[in-house]
């Protein structure tokens, strides 16, 4: 399994501006905040073998719960689905002056990416060693190694979306405290997850296409041919 991926970030702030009033509000602010603390993690969670599901089964879940295409004349042997968590958490703090501006600002930023539940589905009446079992397994491997090199290969590209949206959104300053610190925070985790999610869709999207490329009537008939040779 591959290694846990951990950066610790230290940035300055940037300051957004919908108006010249916000902005120098926001720069009346940056003097008394503390920069965000900003952790970002991946965690591949065990990879677990499952032998107890029916080939029909399989079929199925590859259909409805994965949208998976099946090939006429062919049955599904094995499975290896994709299930990527993605947790943010992060508290808001503010400072208040006494002529009522107050400065709103995340503490702790945690974003945490985490290939859920990895398994590697095989049929339960494939016998264990046999040929058909040993190319089942490596077809599905193959399929895992796909999972695990797509998510590293865009880890940077969503660390640096995520970077660039905190330091855009890194704090706020109102002219009154008039707004409950859940509201700011509701509304800073969705504009985190609106630069996150056009790059996570990218990524299940590049996955799809790359795990396309084993699932063809080709592939399978070669994967085939291996173990009924003459």
């Amino acid at each position: 399994m591959k290694k846990l991926f951990y950066i610790l970030i230290f940035f300055s702030f940037a300051f957004f501006s919908v108006s010249s009033k916000a902005g120098n509000m926001n720069a009346r602010c940056k003097p008394f905040v503390q920069a965000p603390h900003l952790t970002i993690k991946v965690k591949f969670e065990p990879l677990r073998y499952d032998y107890s599901k029916a080939p029909r089964t399989l079929e199925k879940m590859h259909q409805k719960e994965y949208n998976g295409v099946t090939h006429d004349n062919y049955r599904i042997n094995g499975l290896t689905p994709y299930n990527l968590k993605t947790t943010l958490e992060f508290n808001i703090f503010k400072k208040v002056f006494n002529d009522g501006v107050t400065c709103f600002y995340p503490g702790q930023i945690d974003l945490v990416l985490t290939l859920k539940d990895p398994v590697i589905y095989i049929a339960r009446d494939i016998k264990r060693g046999s040929c058909e079992y040993k190319i089942t397994m490596r077809h599905e491997q193959t399929h895992e190694q796909v999972n695990l090199d797509a998510l590293e290969y865009y880890l940077p590209k969503i660390r640096d979306a995520f970077i660039a949206t905190v330091k855009k959104y890194a704090v706020a300053g109102r002219e009154q405290d008039d707004v409950p610190l859940e509201v700011v925070q509701e509304n800073l985790h969705k504009k985190y997850f609106e630069a996150l999610n056009p790059l996570l869709e990218e990524l299940q999207q590049e996955i799809a296409k790359e795990q396309s490329k084993f699932d063809t009537l080709e592939n399978y008939n070669y994967e085939s041919s291996l173990c009924h040779k003459n």
